[in-house]
């Protein structure tokens, strides 16, 4: 069984995946919280922060004290832990990982229990079909530090948008889409401000959205699930909605 929850910030909402969290959201859907096998972060996952951090084949070893002891927990959890990328992730970091098999394709190894999910990748998770996208811009960015608190990496790059659109073609039905911020027919309900549409045109700012919408009409899938905008709306209405924007909550598939 596999469940998505939203951005984790690092220490600031790792109670997202804590057992008392899980178990709640698990009990409303009438589901086994012991039948996890993988839960998803949708971006904004935060470990590590710190640059502070070596790198070889078995992870990373940070030396920051907070990086540390969130591995130390992460790494205590019976299922696997699998993080989309999104825009408040240390990119600097994340290229050094080593790349190891898991789920029909390369994730990219944290620890043996935590890992990175590739954009523009398919993979096969628990028998569903997954195709993670990833990244968001990041509107503070003027008041951060590149290489420290902002990474330009949180945009693609030409090269990556290419093989993403070459996946697609090959294969584009999929049961579920993984991004972090979202396409903008799903960011528009997360808050009334984009009932407007001049201010839904505003979220074209970003290329992340700009990619996912191109990507959101040329595929087919049952939902699409995203973070970056801290709202829960997609577990109030999953139902009812192909668009699953969450935070706190989580959804059991």
């Amino acid at each position: 069984m596999v469940y998505i929850t939203g951005d984790t910030h690092n220490t600031e909402d790792m109670s997202n995946l804590s057992s008392k969290n899980m178990k709640l959201c698990c009990m409303e859907q009438n589901s086994d919280f012991h039948a996890i096998t993988a839960a998803i972060v949708l971006g904004d996952f935060g470990l590590p922060w710190s640059s502070d951090c070596t790198v070889d084949e078995s992870g990373i070893h940070p030396t920051d004290h907070t990086d540390r002891y969130l591995l130390k927990w992460y790494n205590q959890k019976p299922f696997k832990i699998l993080a989309v990328m999104g825009n408040h992730d240390n990119y600097d970091i994340i290229e050094k990982l080593p790349e190891v098999e898991m789920y029909g394709s390369t994730v990219l190894k944290v620890s043996d229990n935590v890992f990175y999910l590739k954009r523009g990748e398919i993979y096969t998770i628990d028998e569903k079909s997954f195709l993670v996208l990833g990244g968001a811009m990041s509107d503070d960015k003027a008041w951060r530090k590149p290489h420290e608190s902002w990474w330009e990496q949180e945009e693609w790059s030409e090269e990556k948008k290419k093989f993403c659109f070459a996946k697609i073609k090959e294969n584009n039905e999929f049961d579920y889409v993984l991004s972090h911020t979202g396409p903008s027919a799903g960011i528009a309900l997360t808050d009334d401000f984009f009932c407007n549409e001049e201010n839904l045109k505003q979220l074209h700012r970003d290329s992340n959205v700009v990619l996912n919408d191109k990507i959101d009409s040329s595929i087919s899938y049952k939902k699409w699930f995203f973070g970056h905008w801290h709202s829960d709306w997609g577990y109030e209405h999953y139902k009812e909605s192909k668009y699953v924007p969450l935070y706190h909550q989580g959804i059991v598939l």
